[in-house]
Parts: structure tokens; C-alpha cells; sequence
């Protein structure tokens, strides 16, 4: 598939083709190799290279800087085109091989933008993380105008320039361990309706919305609570398995902890990771060790490196494609296992495909059954190679908010003592995300004593420690 090395290296941000006076024609912006395409008017620079994050290239500048743009050419080299734009200023570009690609070409992977002798105050650009989400008439939600297509393994780049010319779309990125390429519509497109009208496609295995999911974790429980500190945590063995938990991200304040391994934005790569929701701390205290469930001793389960990555933006949401990059981020930095202590109705093919690929390569993933007793399937917890988790009460019982069914594998202890509040204050929260942080970080453990253990011993294993 010889022409994916180069949707590797490509960002197209082209605009909409005008169809009224109230849609008006959009900034160009087109890397290919090193190569740059511009074409701009009044354009502040933020804006320019908010479009080159969302590459996933790293940008990181200094805050004073931020000029208006103005700017026409094509395939400048892109040392030449920052020089030309930003004629007071210096630069520099920091190149990495991409370990997607077989070849192992470099690739353009960070760019700082500073006064010269004051490269100290560069920061990571501040940028929109939050993704632009659309409710559709059946309740599922996706990104607006955007499509993700999987490719044939045989496709050739004539058959993506021929799909891209009937959608009138462009390239924003790329998924190559799967063939999936994220597509930018025409502003207001219909994308269910054109993900199945290309269905058929030559050369296409599938196509679909970046389907988006909602963050709707366990709410604080009845009655008042003191909240616990947190208690110090030893430093965790290289060796000990970690858990990656994709969620909302991690609070500054734990940043520095013992217990984390390597955080990650998959929102905005290269940006530092925070947490403005407070869910994703919540877990990762949960996996690490650091908080213990109600009803649980110290010693039940030993604490675990973990690896927290933002996959939910500040409204809650996170998407197919988000995920795809935090499961690469787990893969590349060791984790062996996957916390998501969220769930939806919506079955994403694409989602159940890079789940599968995560399984495939080795992680064993543990996902929230949901909190709503319907017996409905949520996913990813009712994929078949996922571990689907309910909640218990201190006393081992059901939590009678625990959903239930056939996928649903396994239950733990569901309610803790928290420091950190998700929708209200810090205190006693309820929730089959607790209940699956806890399991995913006994489930480390399992792996720390049996590295080789499979997806069955694990369950069986489970099931004993009761």
C-alpha cells in the first residue's frame, strides 16, 4: 500500500466548496514531507498551526507570539515558509522517525517558534481540544464533518485521490496499523448518510462516522462523606505490569506521583496533560493503588504503574479516533492493560476493529458495564475480547445501579472514598468505573506474578480471588 507512506506525512485542511453566502472559504494549509502549501489571509498564526496539531505534530511557542498571517504559496520548504512569515523571530524543527511506517523515514514530529535567546519561555500551544460533536436523530453522536474510511490493503493512492474527489473531502490523518484514514468533510455534511453511500466503494473496506461517546461515570453516592488524602505510594518495580487509563486525563496535582509512568494527550498530542473533569484522576488513583474501594484491604490488590491518557475533552466526550490514538500511545509506552471506565449503547465497528487490534498486541482490556440497570449491551465492554465490568457494594452485593447481562464478565467493589470529585465534590462516589479501574489494577497484578498469563487464566484467576 505504497501510497499510505504519504497520508502519513500529509495534512490538507481545504475549504468547503461554497454553496451560500454564509459559508465562506477556509485557510489551506498542506504539509507533504517537508514540504509546505499556504494560502491565507489574516490569519493569526495560532490558527495556522492549530491546524498542524491536529497532524499530530507538536508545537510549542513562546505565548507572546502571535501575528496575523497573510500568505500565498506552494511547496515551500518549511524552514523557508516559518522564515518567511515570521521574519523576527527563530525557529527550530525537530524531526523523528515514525514508527508507523515500515520504512522508518523521519518525520517533521515538533516545532518551536521563540525570540531568539529566549527559547525558555517557549509552552505548548493552547489550543480547542474539545471536539466539535453532533447528536444525531437516534441518540448516537459523531464529529461533525468528519469520516473515517478503512482501506483495502491493496488500495492505491489513485483510488484515494478518486474518493477524495467525489466527497470533495481532504486528508487530516491517518491510522496505518489499520488503514484508516481520517477524512475532513464539506462544512455541514451529512456523514451517516456518506458513509454509507461510499460503502461500495473501490478499494474501501468500510467507512463511518468518528462516532463520539459520552463521558457518564459514577456520581457522588448518597450520603455525606470526609474525603480520605491520599496515601503515599511506594514506587512501582519497572517490572510491575502497568495500566493505561483512557479517560479525562490527570490533575496537576498528581502529575509527579511515584505511580505514573508516561501521561499523554490524545486530544492534542504534544500538549501537557491535565483534567478538568476530575473522572480520569478519579481512576487513575483507583488502578494505581493510591485510593482503595470501599470494602477492600490495602493488600487485596498491590498498586500498579500507570499510564494516564486524556482521551476525553472538557465536555465529556471522546471519539473512535481519539481512542485509536490513545491505544497506539499504550501500546508504544508498555502498558498491558486497558482501563475505560466509560461505556456507550453505540457499537462502532471501527472501535470493536482497534480494540481488537490493542488484544491483539497483547493488552487485556477491562471496560465499564454502565450505570444503568437496562441489560443492554454498552461497549466496548461487550466486545467479546474486552472484560465487561458491574459494580459491587462494600458488602459484595449487586449495586443495584449496575448494569447486567451476558457480557458482563466480571463484578468488583464499586464505591470509594475520593479526593477528587467528578460532578460534584470530592467524597464517596458509586460507579462501574470504579469497579473496573479496581479490576484492571488486579489484573496487573496477575500479569506482575505471570507476565504470560492469557485472557483465561486471567478470568480464572479473577474468579478464585474472590
Amino acid at each position: 500500500m505504497k501510497w499510505f507512506k504519504t497520508a502519513m506525512v500529509i495534512l490538507m485542511v481545504i475549504p468547503a466548496p461554497v454553496t451560500s453566502p454564509a459559508i465562506a472559504a477556509g485557510p489551506v494549509v498542506h504539509l507533504q514531507d517537508d514540504r509546505l502549501t499556504l494560502d491565507v489571509k489574516d490569519q493569526p498564526l495560532a490558527t495556522i498551526l492549530d491546524m498542524l496539531s491536529d497532524r499530530g505534530i507538536r508545537i510549542r511557542i513562546d505565548p507572546r507570539i502571535n501575528p496575523t498571517v497573510t500568505a500565498s504559496f506552494t511547496d515551500r520548504p518549511i524552514g523557508a515558509a516559518i522564515t518567511g512569515i515570521l521574519k523576527s523571530v527563530d525557529y527550530a524543527l525537530i524531526w523523528r522517525k515514525d514508527k508507523a511506517s515500515t520504512a522508518g523515514e523521519p518525520r517533521l514530529w515538533e516545532i518551536r517558534i521563540f525570540y531568539k535567546g529566549q527559547e525558555a519561555r517557549i509552552r505548548p500551544l493552547k489550543k480547542t481540544a474539545n471536539l466539535a460533536v453532533f447528536k444525531n436523530p437516534d441518540g448516537t453522536y459523531h464529529v461533525r464533518d468528519v469520516l473515517l474510511v478503512r482501506l483495502n490493503p491493496n488500495a492505491t493512492k489513485a483510488v484515494m485521490a478518486a474518493l477524495l474527489d467525489r466527497l470533495g473531502a481532504s486528508i487530516i490523518d491517518s491510522y496505518p496499523p489499520l488503514g484508516i484514514v481520517r477524512l475532513r468533510l464539506p462544512h455541514g455534511s451529512d456523514v451517516p448518510a456518506i458513509a454509507g453511500a461510499i460503502a461500495d466503494f473501490p478499494g474501501i473496506r468500510g467507512a463511518e462516522p468518528d462516532y463520539a461517546y459520552p463521558l457518564e461515570g459514577g456520581g457522588p453516592a448518597t450520603g455525606a462523606a470526609v474525603s480520605p488524602s491520599v496515601p503515599p505510594a511506594s514506587s512501582p518495580s519497572a517490572a510491575d505490569a502497568a495500566v493505561a487509563v483512557m479517560d479525562s486525563g490527570l490533575s496537576v496535582d498528581f502529575a509527579g506521583s511515584p505511580f505514573v509512568r508516561a501521561a499523554y494527550d490524545a486530544l492534542s498530542p504534544g500538549g501537557d496533560v491535565g483534567d478538568e473533569l476530575g473522572h480520569g484522576t478519579q481512576m487513575t488513583l483507583i488502578a494505581s493503588g493510591a485510593i482503595n474501594p470501599l470494602g477492600t484491604a490495602v493488600d487485596d490488590a498491590p498498586g500498579s504503574p500507570v499510564i494516564p491518557i486524556r482521551t476525553f475533552d472538557d465536555n465529556g466526550f471522546t471519539s473512535t479516533y481519539t481512542l485509536m490514538r490513545g491505544i497506539d500511545h499504550a501500546i508504544e509506552n508498555g502498558a498491558r492493560v486497558l482501563s475505560l471506565s466509560w461505556g456507550s449503547e453505540t457499537s462502532s465497528s471501527l472501535l470493536e476493529t482497534a480494540t481488537r487490534y490493542a488484544a491483539e498486541k497483547g493488552l487485556i482490556i477491562v471496560a465499564a458495564a454502565g450505570n444503568a440497570p437496562t441489560g443492554n449491551p454498552v461497549y466496548p465492554a461487550a466486545y467479546e475480547h474486552v472484560i465487561g465490568v458491574g459494580a459491587l457494594t462494600p458488602d459484595g452485593k449487586a449495586w443495584d445501579q449496575s448494569n447486567y447481562g451476558d457480557f458482563v464478565s466480571v463484578s468488583a467493589p464499586g464505591l470509594a472514598d475520593l479526593p477528587v470529585g467528578y460532578n460534584g465534590d470530592p467524597g464517596i462516589y458509586a460507579g462501574t468505573s470504579i469497579a473496573t479501574a479496581y479490576t484492571a489494577r488486579r489484573v496487573a497484578a496477575i500479569l506482575t506474578r505471570n507476565p504470560d498469563a492469557d485472557g483465561a487464566t486471567i478470568m480464572k484467576i479473577l474468579a478464585e480471588e474472590k
